[in-house]
């Protein structure tokens, strides 16, 4: 309020200013009373005019005061100069309209500007409380908007991550459940498939084995040329009987023929089975007989299972040789150390073993 009223002040002198700039100059003329005679000061000056004068036919002297000295201007000569001076006094002087004008116009100019800045000050002021009042109540209904989602969705957040949670456990039971039976289960087939090894590989020895000594006494002929309506027994006797001198009989040869095998252009082998081992061992003992391989290489006739046995013992570093003998397979290692091997047999397990 101090610094309006101080504000209002100042305009006004300004205003003041102006407006006595743009008035007429008019000077204000100051009476001096000492000038003017004792005789007129006490006179009492009439607002009537004054009645018109009868010539003066006197002369100047006339005029004069009593006992002035000659040429001193007369009474009528002072009063003349003081009307012609309350004259221009008069019409100097600033009049009561033109200042109530010159008022009323400055106090409506301020009346405006005051009402103006109070309009934008008051404006100023509520825009600035409301704009305050505003963002405060935005700003704490936008944060307890957002604390009430926030808390709603961690609430709903946790009730479905309990209930995921409590159907994870329950899932996650019945799996551990599950994942037990099948433990145990595998347990089972486990033993089982041990056991079912364990057998298999018995079977399959036994079955080797069996189909071994069901062949002990036969002998498989290679590299034996073919001819056309051949027969085997009677050329198989004449050939033991040339070549090394042992007789025998057609009778002692249970059976013989060829079988499938033997590469592209070469004959197909032969298989004899004889009456008993003797008969065999008699015939297979001639096998590096000169005269005997011209016609044909003799062999014991093993099984599948057995030949691999023995192509594999022959192609490892560590075995010196290998045979088969009456339905076994042996071998020596480097060593000089003899070994028996079965078709399940692992070579380095059985190496490590002494005997």
């Amino acid at each position: 309020m101090a610094d309006n009223k101080q504000r209002c002040e100042n305009k006004l002198d300004k205003k003041l200013s102006e407006n006595l700039k743009k008035t007429p100059e008019k000077k204000l003329v100051q009476l001096s009373l000492h000038k003017v005679p004792d005789s007129v000061r006490n006179t009492v000056v009439s607002d009537k005019a004054a009645s018109k004068k009868q010539k003066r036919t006197e002369s100047s002297d006339m005029d004069s005061p009593l006992g002035a000295p000659p040429g001193t201007p007369g009474i009528s000569g002072e009063l003349k100069s003081i009307q012609e001076t309350l004259s221009n006094i008069q019409e100097n002087m600033v009049k009561k309209t033109e200042i109530k004008t010159i008022m009323t116009s400055f106090l409506e100019e301020m009346k405006q500007e005051f009402r103006q800045e109070i309009i934008t000050d008051v404006k100023n002021s509520i825009l600035k409380e409301i704009k305050e009042e505003t963002t405060n109540d935005i700003k704490t209904a936008v944060k307890n908007e957002f604390e009430q989602k926030i808390e709603n969705e961690t609430s709903e957040c946790k009730k479905e991550i309990k209930e995921r949670c409590d159907g994870f456990n329950l899932d996650l039971e019945n799996l551990r459940e599950k994942f037990n039976a099948q433990a145990q289960s595998i347990r089972q087939m486990r033993e089982s498939l041990n056991s079912l090894q364990y057998m298999a590989g018995n079977a399959l020895t036994l079955a080797n084995q069996t189909q071994q000594y069901s062949q002990k006494s036969n002998i498989k002929f290679l590299q034996w040329n073919e001819t056309q309506n051949e027969n085997l027994r009677d050329m198989l006797c004449r050939i033991m009987k040339e070549t090394v001198n042992v007789d025998l009989s057609p009778a002692d040869i249970l059976a013989i023929h060829r079988v499938p095998g033997g590469g592209r252009g070469a004959p197909r082998p032969v298989i004899a089975k004889f009456r008993d081992t003797d008969t065999k061992i008699r015939i297979i003992k001639n096998r590096s007989v000169e005269k005997v391989k011209k016609h044909f290489i003799m062999h014991d006739h093993l099984t599948p299972l057995n030949a691999k046995l023995i192509r594999d013992l022959k192609d490892d570093s560590r075995i010196h040789s290998t045979w088969y003998y009456n339905g076994k397979v042996f071998a020596l290692d480097n060593e000089g150390n003899r070994h028996k091997f079965d078709i399940l047999d692992d070579i380095t397990e059985k190496l490590k073993q002494r005997r």
